[in-house]
């Protein structure tokens, strides 16, 4: 089963906040550490080393990244990077996710700066720690199997920064462009809190969320920064867990095994009443319910009203069915039912964001459903027809969950 990941920047984020915060929160059996020194020596770059270190951050325990390069290159364009990352022994699909991430940041530096993607100086994430940070995030997402990611809305900063050019205002214009359509603060903490390459990965990894998600916590852990902050941690948390099925969730509904089917034929009720009856049911905690046209006794045309239910809820759903409809009875059947293993992911359409339910059986990805609420509200603000957003919803989701997809 794919595992669900939350990272909560709630003191901003930086690049190496977040690798040692995927490393601190690894489940059990599952070597992170390893992982990332192997991405590392997969760079083939010379005398490069990783450490992440114990540290407390104000009595809290969290990870620290520190990488030491003697001989290792400056790499200041995106093609030297790009040279890296194809020589080197990366899994494929890692080192493709770290070249569209950083393909991206250039065309954002590119655009601020007003110059070609090819001509862009990167000052910001040209170090060799920096594609320690994007190569090594990807790395442990794959290593950890995550199929779905959200992040809280950081704090970006304010105040002055010092850069290559100059005194700028935070946060950097980098941070704000990447992070465009997400939701985000500037804090109480004068300074940079969030970075590029911070804003980068959480862009990249995650999908927005306003709180944790629904999951089954396996492991959490801190990753620190190497700013020290007067009145609290300096750290990036990572929450992992398994996503949360139906038979997990807060409602006690049952997924799998028995569900009782109950079902009314009715020859005197309108249309009214029966969508009134069916909202009602659902609201009531069955799990589906259906109309079947039917032709009853003396050739009358009627309906079988037909619900799905939890065998735990069954008598509070055949009182409600007796109370809001008109049968004078109703009959049950136990049925056994297979049913997908179920997720929620945020994708972006025209900078619109669609909810899209996943469902994947024996962990593989095998249904993508756009919620359609959020689908035609974004087709109605973009001015596109509803079925072109559905299937580029679709589409962006299953880039997002198995990477180097093009299509469903």
């Amino acid at each position: 089963m794919r595992r669900i990941l939350y990272l909560d920047p709630w003191s901003g984020a930086a690049g190496d906040m977040i690798v040692a915060a995927l490393v601190e929160a690894a489940p059990p059996g599952v070597d992170a550490r390893g992982v990332l020194d192997e991405a590392v020596r997969a760079l083939g770059l010379p005398d490069l080393e990783v450490q992440v270190e114990k540290v407390a951050e104000h009595g809290l325990s969290a990870g620290r990244l520190h990488v030491r390069s003697q001989a290792a290159p400056p790499l200041r364009h995106l093609s030297a990077l790009e040279r890296i990352l194809d020589e080197s022994c990366l899994a494929p699909a890692v080192a493709e996710r770290a070249r569209a991430a950083l393909r991206r940041l250039a065309g954002v530096e590119a655009a601020i700066h007003g110059v070609g993607i090819d001509s862009v100086h990167f000052h910001e994430i040209g170090a060799v720690d920096t594609l320690v940070d994007v190569v090594g995030a990807f790395a442990l997402v794959h290593a950890l199997d995550i199929g779905e990611a959200y992040h809280s809305p950081p704090p970006l900063g304010f105040g002055e920064i010092h850069t290559e050019h100059g005194v700028l205002c935070a946060p950097a214009p980098a941070v704000l462009t990447l992070l465009e359509g997400r939701s985000a603060s500037g804090g109480d903490i004068e300074g940079e809190m969030t970075t590029p390459t911070g804003a980068l990965l959480l862009t990249e990894i995650a999908a927005p969320a306003a709180s944790l998600p629904s999951m089954k916590i396996e492991a959490s852990g801190f990753g620190a920064g190497s700013r020290s902050l007067p009145d609290r941690p300096n750290v990036l948390r990572a929450v992992v867990g398994s996503i949360v099925t139906a038979q997990e969730d807060d409602r006690g509904r049952s997924a799998g095994g028995e569900v009782v089917v109950l079902e009314a034929a009715i020859d005197d009720a309108t249309p009214e009443v029966l969508a009134h009856a069916q909202k009602a049911l659902l609201s009531a905690g069955a799990l589906d319910t259906w109309c079947t046209p039917i032709v009853m006794k003396k050739g009358r045309p009627g309906v079988d009203l037909a619900v799905l239910a939890p065998v735990e809820q069954e008598s509070g759903i055949v009182d409600l069915l007796f109370a809001e409809s008109t049968t004078f009875g109703i009959r049950r059947t136990i049925a056994g039912r297979h049913v997908l293993e179920r997720g929620l992911i945020t994708v972006d359409v025209g900078r619109e964001q669609v909810r899209v339910k996943v469902g994947s059986w024996k962990g593989k990805v095998v249904t993508l459903s756009p919620e359609y609420e959020d689908a035609a509200a974004a087709a109605g603000r973009l001015g596109r027809p509803l079925k072109d957003v559905m299937a580029e919803a679709a589409a962006a989701a299953r880039l997002k969950l198995v990477p180097g997809s093009s299509s469903l």
